[in-house]
């Protein structure tokens, strides 16, 4: 899409304008939009730790106990990543390996994120929250939620399901804020906005679960590769140091090559969608970008 108008649309692979496509990692995007939300309505704070008011478990933990709403939104909780869990309440013995705020490891803090905002939301399901707070008031109907969580909560990490139409809707949303030209509903203040696409100390390129061309020092990308199998490298290192990409680039990223590009001062939002299991290595966004921007 450019300045709000469909350019190109097209399908392959079964692939259709109704057919709603598993966005897998991409999906933590609503996620980090929500969390700036739950802020912005008085829920939490940002900067309050979780176990003040939502994973009061962790009260007595000397590394859980300093972990706020923040470093939830920015994979910076100091967790070991746990894999394979039945429900949310598992993760509340996840070992604290670093001290929050440190150290950047993807892993499942948006599902923790998503039980501590349950506690808070006080009997109304995160998924309707969800869907009051961001989907309805973007027109968004065909998003669906997969999980393989067998105590029934959605996949907050990667379980969202949605139109490629759908979805482009949100990045309009984002765009347009961007650039201050949003006149839809107000969902959140331009204050609040920025929080979810700001980086962080842990990971100057990755907001509330967005991708930033931010630079990142060469120390801290080793490091941020050590703890996530050369993620930095493999992900946001080839678009951070591309130089057709304009500086206020975002994106959300999924598995299989789920992405979408918002890139405000081009005026262009980009889906694209792939079935499951397409091999990684077979899209390159450095490569896609340069001829998608090139003069």
């Amino acid at each position: 899409m450019y300045d709000g108008q469909v350019l190109d649309e097209a399908y392959a692979n079964g692939g259709s304008a109704g057919r709603a496509q598993l966005l897998a990692s991409a999906t933590k995007g609503f996620t980090g939009m929500v969390g700036a939300i739950g802020a912005s309505e008085g829920l939490y704070a940002l900067d309050e730790v979780v176990s003040q008011r939502a994973l009061t478990e962790w009260k007595t933990s000397p590394l859980k106990s300093q972990i706020t709403f923040r470093h939830l939104l920015t994979m910076s909780s100091g967790l070991k990543e746990l894999n394979d869990l039945s429900g949310w309440n598992e993760y509340l013995s996840a070992e604290a390996i670093n001290t929050p705020g440190d150290v950047f490891i993807y892993s499942g803090d948006p599902n923790i994120y998503g039980l501590a905002l349950e506690r808070r939301l006080g009997g109304e399901s995160v998924t309707t929250y969800f869907d009051r707070k961001l989907f309805q008031p973007l027109s968004i109907t065909s998003l669906r939620w997969g999980t393989n969580f067998a105590d029934g909560h959605p996949q907050l990490s990667g379980g969202a399901y949605i139109t490629a139409r759908d979805w482009a809707k949100f990045g309009e949303f984002v765009r347009l804020t961007i650039e201050g030209r949003w006149t839809g509903p107000q969902i959140l203040s331009r204050a609040e906005f920025d929080q979810v696409l700001r980086g962080s100390r842990a990971h100057p390129a990755y907001g509330f679960y967005w991708w930033l061309k931010e630079p990142v020092p060469s120390s801290l990308a080793a490091t941020i590769d050590a703890n996530n199998k050369n993620q930095f490298t493999r992900q946001i290192k080839p678009i951070i140091e591309e130089p057709s990409v304009p500086g206020d680039f975002v994106m959300l990223a999924g598995a299989y090559g789920q992405r979408l590009y918002v890139i405000p001062s081009r005026k262009l939002t980009v889906i694209r969608h792939a079935p499951a299991n397409t091999p990684e290595e077979q899209f390159k966004d450095a490569e896609f970008l340069r001829r998608l921007l090139k003069p």
